[in-house]
């Protein structure tokens, strides 16, 4: 065989192998694996967006997670981690996280509590409506307090962005600490649960969003450490 021959079709293999790895490696983030942390007999499954992924500790979110750090801090607990990066509560929105495997096997874990957190990518202009929202809000909360295992439900106000707003692709810090606020508080107090408050605890310390939205391992042990406060 020619070389020249050789040489194309080695590059077609290495291109090939490239584009397979890259798959995977996308895909393992896009679709990940729920993260378990922790061997105890109390089971806490986390809902939510790249914030409960842990995006911001990427190499590292098997120990840096706020989920992960969370089952350090619960005595006897296992942690599950069901994030998916960029997903909406909105049904309507670009990535609805109902859709998706992970919405349905969380709802058939057998829970003692469930841990909510979306709405960060639902602030984004081409997502935002507030009275849908609201609804859906209700509908997926409700779907986790009708839970066989009956487990308590929390829900978490999002953390602080830190991001400007620059075209209707990105978040909203302003309908975060308004709009979004005042809904999550409302159907919280109609369903009779707790709001654990990450905005809050998050305002003030931009040094822990590298990107300005995905909290660092810093950031992770901060909210890690205020919900803990509801779980001992």
């Amino acid at each position: 065989m020619k070389a020249w021959k050789i040489v194309l079709i080695s590059l077609a293999v290495i291109v090939l192998l490239v584009a397979i790895i890259g798959g995977i490696v996308i895909g393992s983030i896009v679709y990940p694996q729920p993260l378990v942390s922790g061997e105890g007999d109390r089971r806490i499954v986390c809902v939510g967006d790249s914030i409960t992924y842990a995006q911001g500790v990427m190499g590292s979110r098997e120990k840096d997670s706020f989920t992960a750090i969370l089952s350090t801090l619960v005595e006897d607990s296992t942690v599950v981690n069901y994030g998916l990066p960029n997903r909406t509560l909105l049904s309507t929105g670009n990535m609805p996280y109902t859709s998706e495997s992970h919405y349905k096997k969380s709802l058939a874990e057998d829970a003692d509590v469930v841990i909510i957190m979306l709405g960060s990518n639902d602030s984004k202009g081409i997502n935002w409506n507030a009275e849908r929202f609201a609804e859906e809000y209700e509908a997926l909360v409700s779907s986790y307090i009708k839970m066989d295992s009956a487990p308590t439900v929390y829900v978490m106000r999002p953390p602080r962005l830190y991001r400007e707003v620059v075209d209707e692709g990105d978040g909203n810090n302003e309908i975060i600490k308004g709009e979004m606020t005042d809904i999550i508080n409302s159907v919280a107090a109609k369903l009779g649960i707790t709001v654990i408050d990450i905005y809050s605890v998050t305002d003030g310390h931009p040094e822990w969003f590298a990107d300005g939205a995905h909290p660092s391992a810093e950031g992770n042990r901060a909210i890690a450490e205020e919900i803990a406060k509801y779980l001992k």
